[in-house]
């Protein structure tokens, strides 16, 4: 039976997830995108194959969520929906559902890990802690081995002592596997910590690596189907990841830059108790089950010279555990009768406005550069129309705005310009819409037309939000203009 204030919680975390999966649109990172949804629109026959990135000559990614995408964009052209808006929102509702039900699971399986005076607080960080929400919207394999990793991990702690725990327990780092290979380094994890720790009996190891075999051997299955010839992708990604070839090789971080990013990314007070639990842990509970599963994943990361914060989303949801276990450990230690009452409370109320603040920004706004905002306003302002958009770019930098072709219609191009005002040869009928970080450019050789404001990529408050923190490292707003004649404007005045 839940409790009152457990229910209320679960309420929060269902609404803060609706609310993130409607409002959080596009893509943080341009994988949630191009490796997903336009690998589903290529199979479709949407889009050519030719336009796919290099990801998809080279077979580096699982089959599993382009086909899982495909699936739902079928079923959805069944009953009438083919807005691209739609879709990509249906993506982010199932990932936001199953991520509030691989939670729950969790922290249902893990109850009585938690002292009973940190289960509220365990809760509310599990379910809204600021990041995790926007994290359970992206349809990406970073989020989704994260949840197959808590579902595996939900099926071994368990309080009871289920027949076959083992075996579903691998089945759920195999799909986690599929998703994200690196996760293999957590498997390794679990059956040290199976064998060493629980000296658990063979059988039960066997088990265990037996689910992972299974979902290995049926994702390439799924590979083989997905890319017309027999393919281990996950072979092909560690492989790549690793080395890099050609053209593709990675930029080089020193280890450091993790835990740098941790502190910046997840906000000073969070990122900064996220290091301090982990070391916690490491000092004082070395035979955790989190140190064996977390280490092995860090280690691995730490060592490859390219290095990506989203690489290391797979651990985001083991985070607030983690911080429970470590308070319960401060507090054993009597860490806390150190610190005077009256500044705890003054400090627990800063995080609490932070995470608040946070949170708000993150699931009412576009994630990301806001490139599909602007897809809106074209599709809003000039439906049915002839448009060119016209970015200010080259190559290296348009790839942060430059809108997929998914979320165009079919009477849309684009091009790249290297200035505002060097259009190039207009078209009869064709509207020029003009899309750069500048603000509203004077072009006199534009021969009576002049550039019109349609609208941000991101609403002004995240804007200032933006800037005040420079989480993004201070990325530039892009804007859209359209070019009208001198004198006339399509947009309402203002009264």
């Amino acid at each position: 039976m839940l409790s009152t204030r457990t229910r209320w919680i679960l309420l929060a975390a269902l609404v803060v997830h609706l609310v993130a999966a409607w409002f959080s649109t596009g893509f943080q990172s341009a994988d949630e995108h191009y490796q997903v949804i336009a690998f589903a629109e290529a199979r479709l026959g949407h889009q050519p194959v030719s336009g796919l990135p290099w990801e998809y000559a080279a077979h580096i990614r699982s089959a599993l969520l382009p086909s899982a995408c495909l699936v739902i964009f079928k079923m959805a052209a069944m009953v009438g929906v083919t807005s691209p808006f739609v879709l990509a929102f249906l993506l982010r509702l199932i990932t936001a559902l199953a991520a509030l039900l691989a939670v729950y699971t969790f922290v249902k399986a893990v109850r009585h890990r938690v002292p009973e005076n940190l289960w509220t607080p365990f809760l509310l960080l599990s379910f809204l802690l600021w990041f995790l929400p926007f994290l359970h919207v992206r349809f990406t394999g970073e989020t989704w081995s994260g949840l197959f990793v808590l579902l595996a991990l939900a099926a071994l702690l368990s309080g009871e002592d289920r027949a076959g725990r083992h075996l579903r327990c691998g089945l759920w780092l195999g799909l986690a596997f599929l998703c994200r290979p690196p996760t293999l380094a957590m498997a390794l994890g679990i059956v040290l910590w199976l064998a060493v720790v629980k000296r658990e009996h063979l059988q039960s190891i066997l088990q265990f690596l037996i689910g992972i075999a299974v979902m290995v051997l049926a994702g390439i299955a799924l590979d083989s189907w997905y890319y017309n010839e027999p393919v281990i992708t996950a072979w092909n990604y560690l492989r790549q990841g690793i080395a890099g070839t050609g053209d593709h090789r990675f930029i080089s971080y020193a280890w450091w830059y993790y835990p740098a990013w941790v502190v910046k990314f997840a906000t000073p007070p969070f990122g900064l108790a996220i290091l301090a639990a982990f070391a916690t842990l490491l000092a004082f509970r070395p035979k955790h089950i989190l140190v064996w599963v977390t280490v092995p994943f860090l280690v691995l990361h730490l060592a490859l010279a390219h290095k990506d914060l989203r690489f290391l989303h797979p651990l985001a949801d083991l985070l607030p555990l983690m911080l429970i276990q470590a308070w319960a450990v401060w507090r054993e230690r009597k860490v806390w009768s150190a610190v005077p009452a009256g500044v705890l409370k003054p400090l627990l109320a800063i995080v609490i406005v932070i995470n608040s603040a946070a949170l708000v920004a993150v699931i009412l706004a576009p994630a990301g550069s806001g490139r599909t905002r602007l897809a809106k306003l074209v599709r809003s302002h000039f439906p049915g129309e002839v448009v060119r958009l016209n970015y200010v770019a080259d190559n290296t930098t348009v790839w942060d705005i430059r809108i997929p072709r998914f979320y165009l219609s079919p009477t849309a191009s684009d091009t790249l310009i290297d200035a505002p005002c060097n259009l190039m040869s207009r078209s009869p009928g064709t509207i020029e819409l003009l899309v750069t970080d500048q603000p509203r450019p004077n072009c006199e050789s534009m021969e009576g037309q002049y550039w019109s404001e349609v609208g941000n990529a991101l609403p002004r408050w995240k804007q200032i939000a933006l800037e005040w923190y420079a989480w993004e490292d201070a990325k530039p707003v892009w804007k859209l203009y359209e070019s009208r004649p001198q004198g006339t404007s399509r947009l309402p005045s203002a009264p």
